[in-house]
């Protein structure tokens, strides 16, 4: 599994952020030199390098700023799974729920050393969320990647959050878990 939360790192590691401040660094030199030998020249290759070299900087620099914002502010963590890797297992505690963006998962339940496949899910599907629902906050079943995979997870306190301030995604939700929970009885 590979977690991606590309905005998740600090700001200042940023390449383009780098590249924002020699942008700033060579406006301000050229700046100070028209400042400092004002000639028609240096006034001239001022207007003309210096100010749009400024004006690019501060732009990409606000640009960043707001990415960064949108990503470090992102409620989901995408994660990468390969074909055949467990996401989780039954009876580990849960932590998070999945929404499936890409690739198919198998939920799979062990029943007196039998393994039973309970469902094929793809992009679109949900799970993980009975664990919140209708048993003691661990997994029900097993769910592994069928395919290359690629997840949104939701953590649990924001989870509990997205239930509580909407009450319609507090039913679908909750609904689903109950419906499941019938198909898995043995």
């Amino acid at each position: 599994m590979r977690i991606h939360s590309p905005g998740k790192k600090p700001f200042a590691v940023s390449r383009w952020l780098r590249v924002c401040q020699v942008l700033t660094l060579t406006g301000f030199l050229l700046t100070l030199n028209s400042m400092w030998h004002t000639t028609g020249l240096s006034f001239a290759l001022f207007t003309a390098a210096g100010t749009p070299l400024l004006l690019l900087s501060a732009i990409l620099v606000v640009v960043l700023l707001i990415d960064d914002l949108r990503k470090r502010h992102s409620l989901f963590d995408l994660e990468v799974y390969a074909a055949g890797e467990m996401i989780f297992a039954q009876d580990d505690p849960a932590d998070r729920v999945y929404i499936i963006q890409q690739g198919h998962v198998e939920v799979v339940r062990t029943f007196e050393g039998k393994e039973i496949v309970l469902a094929r899910l793809g992009p679109g599907d949900y799970f993980g969320e009975m664990a919140f629902f209708v048993s003691d906050g661990r997994r029900t079943a097993s769910v592994r990647a069928s395919s290359p995979l690629e997840l949104l997870a939701l953590g649990k306190e924001n989870f509990a959050r997205l239930v509580h301030a909407l009450p319609a995604a507090y039913k679908e939700f909750s609904t689903k878990a109950l419906q499941r929970s019938k198909q898995q009885d043995p």
